[in-house]
């Protein structure tokens, strides 16, 4: 089964998502293939929302969660959430990707770190690969990167959905499972059991049945 997960950095529902990522891995390791992509917040254009508005939005969320983040991380509007972003991706080619991942979201979303400039993206990011800041700026301005957020960002554009983040659940019967904007466990986790179990259950049928009939 592959777990498709599409989020952005910025996002504090991600950052709650990303705990269920980790719990699915924990509970069924290789059994759930889980593959990241990002899908930029408003395709990666300049944001509405300013320091106020976030504020808004992260009282919001505590009310529903009962977890608060640190909104300072953005500073005023008309900001985008390319830097970040661009700059996980260019640290995932260069095979540090999940480290810069969560020291961008913990300094970000917990800290209020202004993320969105390069110099401290790159600063946090160099800091938690090892890798130069000159070289992980130079994988940021590389055009794979550009192509590679804009390809994701599109590809999540083409689903019946727009919240992140979103789980994409596909199975090797080749059931579909599209959960967009949750950020519990429980919904994806009774998805993946339902699936795994119709998996199971075509394997034992296959085991014990001939072939299709021609």
């Amino acid at each position: 089964m592959t777990l498709t997960y599409y989020y952005d950095v910025c996002s504090m529902w991600c950052a709650m998502g990303d705990e269920v990522l980790v719990a699915i891995n924990k509970s069924y390791g290789s059994r759930v293939s889980i593959d990241r992509k990002i899908a930029l917040i408003n395709d990666g254009k300049p944001m509405a929302a300013g320091l106020e508005q976030e504020k808004w939005y992260y009282d919001r969320c505590e009310f529903v969660t009962g977890r608060r983040f640190n909104h300072n991380w953005i500073e005023k509007s008309g900001q985008a959430s390319w830097v970040p972003n661009a700059v996980i991706q260019a640290a995932e080619s260069l095979g540090h990707g999940d480290a810069v991942r969560e020291i961008l979201k913990t300094e970000g979303l917990m800290e209020g770190r202004p993320i969105l400039r390069l110099e401290v993206a790159l600063e946090l990011a160099a800091k938690a690969s090892g890798l130069s800041q000159s070289e992980l700026g130079h994988a940021v301005n590389d055009e794979e990167t550009t192509n590679a957020i804009n390809a994701s960002t599109a590809e999540f554009n083409l689903l019946p959905a727009n919240q992140r983040p979103t789980f994409l659940l596909r199975s090797t019967i080749e059931d579909t499972v599209l959960l967009s904007g949750i950020y519990r466990p429980e919904p994806v986790f009774a998805a993946i059991e339902t699936m795994i179990s119709d998996e199971d259950a075509y394997e034992r049928f296959r085991a014990g049945y001939p072939p299709i009939p021609q």
